[in-house]
């Protein structure tokens, strides 16, 4: 199996499971409600629903920046608002969704050598920043589950 193929593997099943490690990402979102989402159990730390677009942000630039040079995000786009309520947590769990499936098919579609090309505006390659994703990913999934945890004391 060719390394982009079993990043792509590790991408999917960081986002959406099964990943080695315990729940994947998708796996710990699974029956957080509207609620949930927006609930701050901790003052000065994120809800649920902010995690889930701040991930979405960052696939997003990460697919952006195999194709383009890097941006930094703004405060507002690097953590944006939650604005709470069913429609906003359907809007950011369908974008959490469209989001992961791009940045694989992304990958998927590289040329073979492409994972050692250096990311444009960076100092590193675009090896270096998928597993950067994947773990990015699987960090906030770790606290969402906190969190979550947290909502049901």
């Amino acid at each position: 199996m060719k390394e982009k193929d079993r990043l792509v593997r590790q991408l999917a099943g960081a986002d959406r499971g099964p990943a080695w490690h315990g729940p994947s990402l998708g796996e710990v979102l699974e029956g957080v409600t509207s609620g949930t989402a927006a609930y701050h159990p901790i003052a000065g730390a994120h809800s649920v629903g902010e995690l889930v677009l701040h991930v979405t942000a960052w696939l997003d630039e990460a697919k952006r920046r195999l194709s383009e040079p890097a941006q930094d995000l703004t405060p507002e786009q690097d953590w944006p608002d939650f604005e709470g309520g069913e429609p906003a947590w359907q809007a950011a769990m369908d974008a959490l969704r469209g989001s992961e499936v791009r940045l694989e098919s992304a990958v998927s579609e590289l040329p073979d050598d492409a994972l050692d090309r250096k990311v444009a505006g960076t100092d590193y390659d675009v090896r270096f920043m998928l597993h950067g994703v994947i773990s990015h990913n699987l960090y906030h999934a770790g606290q969402i589950a906190l969190l979550k945890k947290a909502r049901s004391l």
